[in-house]
């Protein structure tokens, strides 16, 4: 009866992480315009950063739930924003006007496939057979769009095609050290906060040194349009992540990526009239089945788990 409790538990979340991933979808032509508009894309970075970061310390202050500086903590934030934002978002917003927005949000279908490798490696989780048969749909349908002249409409695309594989890695990554490195007493603000603040801090030496600093706002709407969008997408969908995740746990909000590549490829389609090839779709369909065999395998050892007597992961007050 308590298993069965949960799963409704867990359903109710789920138009909430629908509409989370087409939100964070928006995000990949958001960078796409800032990359069009001309502005610098590590300083376009470090300006929504800072921006969403200076939002969810002002809620903090609101709530007097300032993220804490210990060592643990402090270890989290820079971890975490460096695999989250400062590496994977800058090389996805370069990579943008080279690639259509519906090939890039496809290569995330990866970012659960490639968590379930980078866990499995830290020894977070066992080896399974539907993990090791779901990676593999999942990098056949990458295959499907690499391949020169197969599934991209210009073979010049293939390199940051690749390129941007980058950031799945990242994100997953990021998935992983969540697990690894989050304070278990740390509220999910706290951690959204302290990941985007200290995102900010390490892209501010950069952008200097690259020549990318400019001052916000620019002369160009778009561009000023763009950072305040991306920074209330990464404010938003950030917080969200940390809540959703703790509550319903990481296997069932790996579906979020289904809706990731969906509104993409809606994104795509809607602003830049996007259209690709049959084999795109090919890619696609297996990518959605290596997630739905990995979620499959991952649903079924978490309910051997349970049923031999597992505790469940314990949730704070925080939250």
């Amino acid at each position: 009866m308590a298993a069965s409790s949960a799963a409704v538990s867990r359903h109710m979340f789920m138009p909430a992480i629908a509409v989370l991933g087409v939100v964070y979808s928006s995000i990949f032509p958001v960078n796409r315009m800032s990359a069009e508009s001309g502005d610098p894309y590590i300083g376009y970075v470090f300006w929504f950063s800072l921006i969403a970061s200076a939002a969810l310390l002002g809620i903090c202050a609101l709530r007097r739930q300032m993220p804490p500086i210990t060592l643990p903590h402090v270890r989290a934030y820079a971890i975490l924003g460096i695999v989250g934002v400062a590496l994977p978002v800058p090389l996805l917003t370069y990579v943008a006007p080279k690639v259509p927005v519906g090939i890039i949000t496809l290569e995330l279908a990866l970012v659960p496939l490639l968590t379930y490798l980078i866990s499995w490696l830290l020894r977070i989780e066992r080896l399974r057979a539907s993990g090791v048969v779901g990676l593999m749909f999942g990098l056949a349908g990458m295959l499907l769009v690499l391949v020169p002249d197969v599934g991209l409409p210009d073979p010049d695309m293939v390199g940051w095609a690749a390129l941007a594989l980058i950031g799945p890695l990242c994100f997953a990554c990021a998935n992983a050290f969540a697990t690894v490195f989050r304070p278990p007493a740390a509220s999910s603000l706290v951690m959204a906060a302290g990941l985007t603040t200290c995102a900010t801090i390490m892209l501010a030496p950069v952008i200097v040194a690259s020549g990318h600093a400019y001052v916000f706002p620019g002369p160009v709407f778009e561009g000023n349009l763009a950072v305040l969008a991306a920074a209330a997408i990464t404010a938003l969908c950030t917080i969200c992540w940390f809540a959703i995740v703790r509550r319903v746990g990481p296997v069932y909000f790996s579906q979020f990526n289904y809706f990731i590549v969906l509104g993409g490829f809606g994104w795509g389609m809607v602003l830049y009239g996007e259209r690709h090839s049959w084999l795109v779709w090919v890619a696609v369909a297996l990518a959605f089945v290596g997630l739905a065999v990995f979620n499959y395998g991952a649903a079924r050892a978490a309910r051997a788990a349970a049923a031999s007597g597992a505790a469940p992961a314990a949730r704070t007050a925080a939250d």
